[in-house]
């Protein structure tokens, strides 16, 4: 069928030959890339019509064009137009196969082709997970079979259309490409600084899509609007049932006589092994009257993620997502709709991370700041507030508040406190860190910090305690994240570098006066805290499933695994191994030390790991 012309001289008849079935070949990706279009929020202003056509036209046809681009290359080496056919028909073939394998994993788990999801696919146990029929394997065969047949068909159309005319305009047609292209990508770079998401949302849509980024450049030439930037928010938050359906089910519950106040005192990088009563009296005193969970993990290994997980009891995977749209927690929805007064008292901003954009987001005129040039100042105005605020409170509604220290974040205490533990860095020198670093001065400077806030709650307990309120209030203390250093001797200090224990195991006790006190050592995560207060005290009637990755916190039931991380990264972490997935879809398995394993993933855990983290996204309408 092809025609063996080897010439010296270039066959520009056959160049349009190959352009032309490129063409079609572009008809024929998009068809086949019709799956993506159901997740894209349309919107209904123009603009928003305009980019979808533009990129959808130049993003698609870029994808053709490099089947194309190649067979064009591998003509001016070899000047065989038989050669460069046959390399173009099965490079065009790779692409359509690919295109459509990503389209049904992306349909299935919201997941583009990557290493992790082609070792799903074409793993030892991939059978286990992708259950193929006869019928399937029949449909697959008859789906390439009829990919061929077109191939062959469009090459025998494009040389009739060239044979019988040379009018085609091929530079018109590119030019038309190029400017979509432009357009495209500028238009990125604008909604990129200004929170459009009608044009973000393609980013992670779209496969292989890396639009272009150029905040410098959009600030220097004054393209970057505030006011703007409110009203495309306001935007976004009108599009959010488009994507997201968080809970599953509407929150059902029964009215409760006496509700309880419910206090969150939580402490920035704090270690499960730094509550005694050497490093924190107070609480560890308190905890003897407490439920305490000696294995108790956060939903991540930093703040966004540890708070994210605590308020939604879902992993911070969907930190962007929730954030882009103002979608608030369940939980605070249903304090809000059971007349709770809502406190929140957060030593350090809650812009950054931007939680008053998602956990917070539904509360008016939230405190944002703590008065205090230093964490410590800012931890002791902390305290103040809320003492102010609950004295003055409504005592006829119950009230829930968020306590948030921050100075063991900042290895911070004041210069007249009486520290404990000795000796003590003046100063925390982060460059001179490394495997030689002698860490007892650094590891007191946190301790005597810990202490420091451990006085600080110590004033809040006691305040419950004189006014005879802590028969009426649940008190939940922990911690956002772990603190490491350098404990596995892999050359990691603070916190967000990895999931072992280090990092994200924190203290964690629950007070209810009419609990007996009791210590529990199997595996409890944040994503528990929300199911357990929304069942046994604000009484929630959903199943946790609906609203949460967790379950009640006093039933003992066996976990095999558990998400913890965010957007960028995060880890499935169970007994013995810990699997690392990046945002690329690259992965990595250690064991709990960190040391490197060469095993295979566990595929049936990374499957249901996934129905994690995507099973509050929904198809558009």
């Amino acid at each position: 069928m092809f025609q063996n012309t080897e010439v010296k001289s270039i066959n520009k008849g056959f160049l349009k030959q190959l352009y032309i079935q490129s063409l079609f070949n572009f008809f024929l990706v998009l068809l086949i890339a019709l799956p993506y279009l159901s997740y894209i929020e349309s919107g209904n202003e123009i603009k928003a019509k305009i980019y979808f056509l533009a990129t959808t036209i130049s993003h698609f046809f870029l994808l053709t064009a490099i089947p194309l681009l190649l067979s064009i290359v591998i003509y001016f080496i070899t000047k065989s137009t038989r050669l460069s056919s046959i390399i173009f028909i099965i490079l065009m073939l790779l692409v359509l196969l690919i295109l459509k394998v990503d389209a049904n994993i992306f349909n299935q788990f919201r997941y583009h082709l990557s290493p992790i999801v082609f070792s799903l696919l074409f793993g030892k146990r991939a059978s286990d997970i992708f259950q193929f029929s006869t019928s399937n394997v029949i449909t697959s065969i008859l789906f390439v079979v009829g990919l061929v047949l077109i191939q062959l068909l469009f090459f025998w159309i494009a040389k009739r259309i060239i044979d019988k005319t040379n009018q085609f305009h091929i530079r018109k047609t590119l030019a038309f490409i190029v400017i979509c292209l432009l357009y495209s990508h500028s238009i990125f770079a604008w909604a990129d600084v200004n929170f459009y998401r009608p044009v973000l949302q393609y980013k992670n849509i779209y496969p292989a899509f890396f639009p272009l980024t150029a905040e410098g450049l959009m600030t220097k030439l004054g393209l970057v609007d505030e006011a703007l930037i409110m009203r495309n928010k306001e935007i976004s938050k009108n599009q959010t049932q488009n994507s997201i359906q968080y809970p599953l089910e509407p929150i059902s519950s029964i009215a409760l006589e006496n509700k309880k106040d419910i206090v969150f005192i939580v402490i920035d990088s704090w270690r499960f092994d730094c509550m005694s009563k050497e490093i924190t009296p107070n609480i560890a005193q308190f905890s003897e009257k407490s439920q305490v969970f000696q294995n108790h993990n956060s939903g991540s290994n930093m703040t966004t993620g540890g708070i994210f997980s605590l308020f939604y009891g879902i992993p911070a995977t969907y930190f962007d997502s929730f954030t882009g749209v103002e979608k608030s927690p369940v939980f605070i929805d249903e304090l809000q709709k059971q007349n709770y007064q809502i406190g929140i008292f957060s030593s350090a901003t809650l812009e950054n991370p931007p939680f008053d954009r998602n956990v917070f987001s539904r509360i008016k005129n939230i405190r944002l700041f703590s008065d205090g040039d230093s964490p410590d100042e800012r931890d002791q105005d902390v305290t103040k507030d809320w003492l102010e605020y609950y004295k003055k409170r409504n005592t006829k509604n119950p009230s829930f508040s968020f306590v948030f220290y921050d100075a063991a974040h900042g290895f911070d205490y004041p210069d007249s406190y009486a520290i404990p533990f000795k000796p003590a860095c003046k100063e925390v020198d982060f460059l001179a860190l490394s495997d030689n670093y002698d860490a007892k001065p650094l590891i007191n400077r946190y301790k005597n910090a810990l202490h420091f806030i451990d006085n600080e709650i110590g004033k809040v307990i006691s305040h419950l305690k004189e006014n005879n309120k802590l028969q009426n209030t649940i008190i939940v203390i922990t911690g956002d994240h772990g603190q490491e250093f350098n404990d596995n001797k892999k050359g990691y200090w603070q916190h967000g570098g990895n999931f072992s224990k280090f990092q994200i195991q924190v203290p964690m006790l629950i007070y209810d006066a009419s609990k007996s006190p009791k210590q529990y050592d199997y595996l409890t995560l944040h994503y528990d805290i929300v199911p357990t207060l929304m069942k046994h005290y604000l009484g929630t009637t959903n199943k946790a499933a609906e609203y949460s990755a967790g379950r009640d916190i006093y039933e003992n039931k066996k976990r095999d695994w558990f998400v913890c991380g965010y957007n960028q990264k995060y880890s499935v972490i169970e007994q013995n191994q810990i699997t690392n997935i990046y945002a690329s879809g690259l992965f990595e398995i250690t064991d709990q030390k960190l040391n490197t394993l060469s095993k295979d993933i566990n595929y049936d855990v990374i499957e249901n790991a996934f129905k994690e983290t995507n099973k509050f996204y929904i198809k558009n309408k």
